[in-house]
């Protein structure tokens, strides 16, 4: 498509001028395009080694007819949305829009010229700050928060400058606010990521103004940083933050699977009382706690002797565990559950994870057991963790439109790495067995983290394998 002046009419026909309308959004599939064009030519040049090759995929299964794993174990399930009141929907991502006279156009007409032939970050950035300084009126009409600091952070990614980009969005976020909310799900999720990284938690509180306003302005954004945060032990972080969007995330129309806010927020709760133990737990107590959600919330987490037995599930006594009794697929699913759920007690109580990240990485070890189960016959072994099975349920299971989601990728390798230790402890499995299972994980890692780190900005998060505060006996 040729491509249209700022000021032309659109080409969709809605009568608007193009940078009213889909500007942005060709903007953003150009972007992509041009991802994904220089990632095959990285591939075809031998930059970079795709994580899995051809001969690995399998063709998606076909859909069971049976109940989903989470109806199947009681986990919370989407309900349906109710319509949000708009009117009263606070409007923060629109900016105050003019006329520019002709001078004005001009000077960013000739700003976007050099911007599309400069391929060095640095070149990018100065190209970028020296118009803030010059025309900070006009720093509205760049559109930065589309393709401008995309394409910037991409750069300093595969450089691995992350602090050059962070420098740039904090500058940014400081000295125009506005144009920041416009993509605030991309950006202040990078800023909160680096603050974890580098060990900054308290700096986080800061930058989640934005998602409180409009937490439904990016559901995948917004969900990719709870995880995030949820796997490097944020649950002080997350507690009040969830509780505050939990409504309007859940009843968005704009989220579809809005109730996956709830797991979390399950995690947060059953937190002190898993700390307290089973002797103290009083079911009536937490079903109170719970109750804060239960617009939302499966009811079955509101009845006292599920939440009894879940509880002496997740801090039980270690056994024995396999699959040998097991007749049916659902019957196999249903003990992957308990024993994931007894891992996260594990966790919980012997690493130096809190509870929520210990959820988070058993919940992440279950998904990978449960996608792993054969749909019509019995598996030939409880526990399918050699090489070539992860790699490929790995992409499988951590694929997103373009790369794979290194968040859920790191954390399912190393959640997989610290369930070894578990099988072992609970003579699930030989020293042998596990032993082989834990280098497996790590050849993984060496083949993934190379290439992830140059397009997933909190890759770097997962640099050391396996994480320190995931090794037993450290409490």
């Amino acid at each position: 498509m040729e491509k249209l002046g700022r000021n032309e009419p659109c080409h969709c026909g809605s009568g608007k001028k193009y940078k009213k309308c889909c500007l942005r959004k060709d903007e953003e599939k150009r972007r992509l395009a041009q991802e994904e064009e220089q990632y095959e030519r990285d591939v075809k040049l031998g930059r970079i080694a795709p994580f899995a090759g051809d001969e690995d995929w399998e063709e998606e299964p076909e859909e069971e007819s049976e109940e989903s794993l989470e109806e199947e174990y009681d986990f919370p399930q989407d309900y349906p949305p109710i319509p949000a009141d708009e009117s009263s929907k606070p409007d923060n991502v629109k900016q105050h829009e003019r006329e520019l006279t002709a001078a004005e156009e001009a000077i960013v007409e000739q700003w976007g010229e050099k911007y599309v032939t400069l391929r060095e970050p640095d070149a990018l950035r100065d190209h970028i700050e020296h118009f803030m300084a010059a025309h900070p009126g006009l720093v509205g009409e760049l559109d930065l928060g589309g393709e401008p600091l995309l394409e910037l952070g991409g750069m300093y990614v595969r450089e691995g400058r992350h602090q050059s980009y962070i420098e740039v969005l904090t500058m940014l976020r400081s000295e125009f606010p506005e144009e920041c909310k416009r993509s605030f799900p991309y950006f202040d999720n990078d800023i909160i990521s680096w603050a974890i990284i580098n060990g900054q938690k308290e700096e986080v509180a800061q930058y989640l103004d934005n998602y409180r306003q409009c937490p439904d302005k990016d559901a995948d954004r917004l969900f990719e940083l709870i995880h995030f945060l949820m796997s490097w032990n944020c649950l002080d972080i997350l507690d009040g933050f969830l509780q505050e969007i939990c409504t309007t995330v859940c009843t968005s129309p704009e989220i579809i699977g809005g109730a996956e806010i709830i797991t979390p927020l399950i995690f947060i709760r059953m937190a002190p009382y898993l700390d307290q133990g089973l002797a103290k737990f009083d079911p009536e107590k937490l079903i109170a706690d719970l109750n804060i959600v239960e617009d939302f919330i499966n009811p079955v987490w509101l009845d006292p002797e599920f939440l009894k037995k879940r509880m002496e599930t997740i801090l039980g006594s270690r056994e024995y565990w396999n699959l040998d009794d097991c007749r049916t697929r659902k019957q196999a699913v249903e003990r992957y559950d308990e024993m994931t759920a007894q891992f996260m007690g594990w966790l919980g109580v012997n690493t130096d994870l809190d509870w929520c990240a210990a959820g988070y990485h058993g919940r992440l070890v279950f998904e990978y057991l449960a996608e792993a189960l054969p749909a019509k016959k019995k598996p030939r072994t409880s526990f399918p963790f050699e090489k070539k099975n992860m790699d490929r349920l790995i992409v499988r299971l951590t694929k997103n439109m373009l790369w794979l989601d290194s968040n859920r990728l790191f954390g399912m390798l190393n959640g997989i790495h610290s369930f070894q230790d578990f099988l072992e402890e609970t003579r699930s499995l030989s020293p042998e067995e596990a032993k082989q299972n834990r280098e497996a994980c790590a050849s993984l890692f060496e083949k993934a983290y190379p290439l992830l780190r140059k397009q997933d900005f909190k890759t770097l998060a997962w640099q050391q394998f396996p994480r320190a505060d995931m090794a037993r006996n450290k409490r």
